[in-house]
């Protein structure tokens, strides 16, 4: 087994998957059909969600352990504060240059 086969049953326990009841998807009004032309209702979503939790139990989908992205700065298991802001497309472009 690889190190990003997920190993312990699925879902964890600190993980609940279940259905989304404030969708932006009416299903008693609206009618979506999945890439194949099949029209996706709470039965197909249980089913797809039976599945995936299959396909997990049985090895057939692989579960990466590790995080994507760059180390935390402020240790380990906690993400790194984060500053967001709105700037002029110069003064974006002159950072960007210098970092």
């Amino acid at each position: 087994m690889t190190e990003t086969e997920h190993e312990a049953a699925w879902p964890p326990e600190d993980i609940e998957l279940t259905l989304d009841c404030d969708s932006d998807i009416d299903s008693d009004s609206e009618e979506i059909y999945d890439a194949k032309g099949n029209l996706i209702t709470d039965d197909y979503v249980r089913d797809a969600i039976s599945d995936v939790h299959r396909a997990i139990d049985e090895g057939r989908v692989h579960m990466p352990t590790g995080r994507p992205g760059r180390p935390s700065l402020t240790g380990e298991g906690a993400h790194s504060p984060r500053v967001s802001f709105r700037v002029p497309e110069e003064l974006r472009e002159r950072a960007k240059a210098r970092a």
